[in-house]
């Protein structure tokens, strides 16, 4: 009986941890995904962009009435909705990206956005190979799409949220930070330094980095110039993308887009690497959604030479995104719609 007793009290004193860390992570909540919030712009953590959206979304769409779309990646940082809605003639704007984005993620955002029954007027859908190829959804809680969305059980979505947070690579620098409120090199990717780095109503990325450029002018690129390679100069193309499995994705989404009579323009991201996306994915992409809706700006041009036009290798800027959406929008253009 008395080993019993000491077995059950060595369980006890074994449990204590995971249960005091169990009991921080639901009063945290550090993910916002169990409690709902009016605003996801406080956290000093990096958040599942692709929730806090679709959340962001659906908590102001029947006050703001969003019509209008921004799809894609972390390079839709580049677009604000301030500048897109100069162009919509009316429409109400709203970014919907995710964090390496994926297009099976974006299907399931416009078949989600179809189901809701509300306007689809416009859609600014902004694309890249590494976008287009992955026709699976991400794993990881960092993708992890609502369940509305996904079509994931609550359980499970829930889930894998409570197991990033017990993974030592998400708990040692969180806890850290949480006890000394003080941010240290390791924790980049979990901690966010910046803490405000969405507008709370339209999702527009706040980049702290254009306050940086400001402050240093041409200076900031010359303290940043380990954030860009070299770039050979040369014509380079990316092999083709688009096969049966994506193209019957986008072919999905054209419907939606066609019953919705959507102005939809498709920009492919001027790429820091000037590596041209395949002339064939471009056909395919036309043949999609109409020759007047696709705009390739990747490869070796005036955009991608222009280093002021990056923040780093990966992602450029709104003054870039300004001067393309002009581009984009020329009178010819808007008021094209999918036929």
């Amino acid at each position: 009986m008395r080993s019993f007793k000491g077995f059950i009290l060595k369980c006890v004193i074994f449990l204590v941890p995971f249960l005091i860390l169990a009991g921080i992570y639901f009063y945290d909540d550090p993910f916002k995904v169990i409690r709902e919030y009016k605003e996801y712009d406080n956290d000093p953590i990096f958040l599942n962009e692709d929730y806090i959206g679709w959340k962001t979304y659906k908590h102001f769409r029947d006050s703001l009435h969003f019509d209008s779309f921004i799809l894609g990646n972390s390079c839709t940082m580049a677009f604000h909705t301030w500048d897109w809605e100069k162009h919509l003639n009316g429409g109400k704007a709203i970014r919907l990206y995710g964090t390496a984005q994926r297009l099976a993620a974006v299907h399931r955002k416009v078949m989600a956005l179809d189901k809701e029954n509300n306007p689809i007027a416009n859609v600014l859908l902004v694309v890249d190979p590494s976008l287009l190829r992955e026709y699976q959804l991400s794993p990881g809680y960092t993708h992890l799409l609502p369940p509305e969305v996904s079509g994931m059980s609550k359980f499970k979505f829930q889930s894998q949220f409570v197991q990033g947070f017990f993974n030592p690579k998400f708990m040692l620098p969180y806890m850290d930070y949480r006890l000394c409120r003080h941010y240290r090199p390791y924790m980049k990717g979990i901690v966010n330094p910046d803490k405000h780095t969405r507008n709370r109503i339209t999702n527009d990325a706040l980049s702290p980095r254009e306050h940086e450029i400001k402050q240093l002018g041409d200076k900031y690129w010359e303290k940043n110039k380990r954030n860009f390679r070299p770039r050979c100069g040369k014509n380079q193309e990316y092999p083709p993308v688009l096969m049966k499995p994506q193209i019957k994705l986008l072919s999905e989404m054209a419907e939606v887009f066609r019953a919705h009579h959507t102005n939809c323009k498709i920009i492919i991201s001027p790429e820091y690497k000037q590596i041209r996306i395949n002339p064939s994915d471009v056909t395919e992409l036309k043949k999609i959604f109409g020759e007047e809706n696709v705009f390739d700006f990747s490869g070796i041009n005036e955009y991608t030479n222009d280093i002021r036009n990056y923040y780093e290798g990966s992602h450029y800027r709104p003054c870039l995104g300004r001067r393309l959406l002009e581009i984009v929008y020329g009178k010819k253009n808007e008021n094209s719609v999918i036929q």
